[in-house]
């Protein structure tokens, strides 16, 4: 069986050009070649398509059939190929192509626009497919190569991720300003097992950091209420039917203008690291590199801003 090959995109150039001249002089002097050059060209073409593609017509030359319907198809296929080629020549030179990036909805709607806008500045060519998947998801996104970058909470015993910190925020317990505990300033926990909580769904991160925080001190919690939006969680916190265990900057607005009190939880401090998840051992382009950079100098001037600018 004849093996069938690809046509060679050089002998496609010098067709093109000689289509575009009428001459194979012509044709020669543009793609600075010989004329001899450019008709072995043609001649190997047309061997490799199996039929004439050009008539010669004393010093000028016209189309076959079946040169014809192969300049339709050669012309957009060069161009794409020479779009092709500009496309990845910049992607180390300039910053250009892809970062595919997991972040929370949290980190989506907070943290990551100001990001995005001041890592645009330095690499306007790249462009971004994010993911709005919480921390063990987009870890496992990472680990299966669906994603290249993902910003999400320090990961909790995983080998095969690497972590750059960004910065660290603080979960408190989140009440209206007329419940008990707001009024006195102080987590009662001996109470708790009357109190209904709303927390993260328990696949999170941040439920998994509360309960191993309850659990160290004693404590386990008897009736609570998972919710995967922080702006549902106020609403109902709002209006009484719980109590919530939340990071401080989440609140900043509503505790500013009266509607909710935070109050430390009591036992230390709970704190949570943010920052760049990256699969281990992956080789970082120029793109992400920035990237990188600029959210871990973004980090801590951004939390600042949130506690200061409800």
């Amino acid at each position: 069986m004849k093996r069938i090959r690809p046509f060679d995109t050089r002998q496609l150039e010098a067709f093109d050009m000689l289509c575009t001249t009428g001459s194979f002089t012509e044709a020669a002097k543009r793609l600075l070649l010989t004329q001899s050059a450019v008709s072995h060209s043609m001649r190997t073409l047309e061997i490799d398509a199996g039929c004439q593609l050009i008539r010669r017509e004393g010093k000028k030359v016209s189309l076959t059939e079946a040169g014809d319907r192969l300049l339709r198809f050669a012309r957009p296929f060069l161009q794409q190929m020479s779009a092709l080629r500009e496309e990845l020549s910049g992607f180390e030179k300039f910053g250009a192509g892809r970062i595919r990036l997991g972040a929370s909805q949290q980190a989506c709607r907070f943290f990551l626009p100001p990001l995005l806008k001041e890592f645009k500045k330095s690499v306007p060519q790249c462009r971004f497919e994010v993911y709005g998947e919480d921390t063990p998801k987009c870890l496992q996104m990472l680990g299966l190569g669906e994603l290249d970058l993902a910003i999400s909470l320090e990961p909790i015993r995983n080998l095969d991720i690497e972590f750059v910190p960004c910065f660290s925020d603080e979960l408190r317990l989140i009440a209206t300003p007329d419940h008990d505990w707001a009024k006195n300033q102080v987590v009662d926990w001996p109470q708790a097992s009357t109190q209904n909580f709303i927390l993260d769904n328990r696949a999170s991160y941040t439920f998994r950091m509360i309960n191993d925080y309850l659990e160290l001190n004693g404590l386990k919690l008897t009736s609570f209420m998972e919710i995967s939006s922080s702006d549902a969680s106020k609403e109902l916190i709002k209006l009484g039917l719980g109590v919530g265990i939340m990071a401080d900057w989440l609140v900043a607005g509503e505790v500013a203008a009266g509607e909710l009190v935070s109050l430390p939880l009591g036992f230390g401090k709970l704190s949570r690291t943010w920052g760049v998840s990256i699969r281990k051992g992956r080789k970082l382009n120029k793109a992400e590199r920035i990237f990188i950079k600029i959210a871990e100098e973004s980090g801590c001037h951004w939390m600042v801003n949130r506690r200061l600018t409800p």
